[in-house]
């Protein structure tokens, strides 16, 4: 598993695409029809492999409540203080793709995509006497890694109407010399099987698995992290929780976005850190995102961003909201 895409939204990006067959006795390169019938495959699919790491605006970062909802405050009281956090992509996405025909009807396609911009932090705190806010800025890297598998279902002649996607993983994204890695994923809906994942770059979902959720589903979530960082931040007071760790949920084409917050449990045999979370599923039906995602302390609390650079690791899944 390590550290998606192509052109999927319109935006710019930079594509470096290579193909080449496996060793079967049959060293010819794929024709370049057939190449560019299953990047247009990726292409149509849009809606499975949108990322949604931009939050696009710093006004965004301050709403944890879902967009769609308009920002309404859910009947939770205003915090005394309140620390949120984003990432403002300041190019274009990168993206690029390699493509290994596997044999004659299959193929596998390793997508990369790279955010480059600004994490930034918003700090408040109220009392009886005095608001106080403070906002900083830290360079930001993300790169993002999917894995998708394809098939050839057909011999028309017309490698467009031929190929398609058999499955795609989930996606892993962390930034550069990154310290903090989740070691586990433990999903459990109510009234659904739970789901343990371990390497989201092997777990392979198709038509028939894709995480699938009935409106207003609660979810409890389980999240392992890692942390080899050698300057460890403790926060909040209590735990030992190294890591502010959120589910940000309901992500699609249209601009959507929620976030949910992870409280630190426990510690397991291993003394990584265990975070748990709650989410109910409010959207409507159709295909969302969701994102597992882990940011060092240090990143958060403090500004110096050379004791403490950008550093944070994403899992990611599509997932489907059904009307029962």
């Amino acid at each position: 598993m390590r550290k998606l895409m192509i052109l999927f939204f319109g935006v710019s990006l930079i594509w470096l695409v290579s193909c080449q067959r496996n060793t079967t006795g049959n060293d010819n390169q794929p024709d370049a029809e057939t190449m560019a019938a299953i990047q247009t495959v990726l292409e149509d699919s849009a809606d499975i492999f949108y990322d949604g790491l931009d939050d696009q605006s710093e006004d965004n970062i301050d709403v944890d409540n879902p967009s769609w909802t308009g920002g309404v405050n859910l009947g939770k009281t205003a915090a005394k203080s309140r620390i949120h956090f984003g990432r403002i992509a300041s190019h274009p996405e990168e993206r690029s793709i390699q493509i290994t025909l596997d044999t004659d009807s299959t193929a596998t396609a390793y997508v990369h995509t790279k955010f480059v911009g600004r994490f930034v932090v918003h700090k408040f705190y109220a009392d009886s006497d005095s608001v106080a806010f403070e906002k900083y800025t830290k360079p930001m890297t993300h790169e993002v890694q999917r894995i998708v598998h394809l098939r050839k279902v057909r011999d028309t002649g017309k490698p467009r109407q031929d190929w398609k996607i058999k499955d795609v993983s989930m996606t892993y994204g962390a930034s550069p010399n990154n310290t903090v890695e989740i070691v586990k994923l433990e999903v459990m809906p109510s009234g659904y099987d739970s789901v343990t994942v371990t390497d989201p770059l092997d777990y392979f979902m198709d038509g028939s698995n894709v995480f699938s959720f009935a409106r207003f589903t609660k979810i409890k979530l389980r999240v392992t992290v890692s942390n080899t960082t050698a300057n460890p931040v403790i926060y909040p007071e209590g735990t030992q929780a190294t890591e502010a760790v959120r589910l940000i949920y309901g992500r699609n084409r249209k601009g959507h976005f929620a976030r949910s917050w992870f409280k630190w449990v426990g510690q397991d045999a291993n003394g990584n850190n265990i975070y748990e979370g709650d989410w109910t599923v409010y959207q409507f039906r159709g295909m969302h995102h969701a994102i597992i995602d882990v940011v060092d302390n240090g990143t958060v609390l403090d500004p110096d961003d050379e004791k403490y650079p950008y550093n944070s690791v994403t899992w990611s899944t599509p997932y489907r909201v059904t009307i029962f």
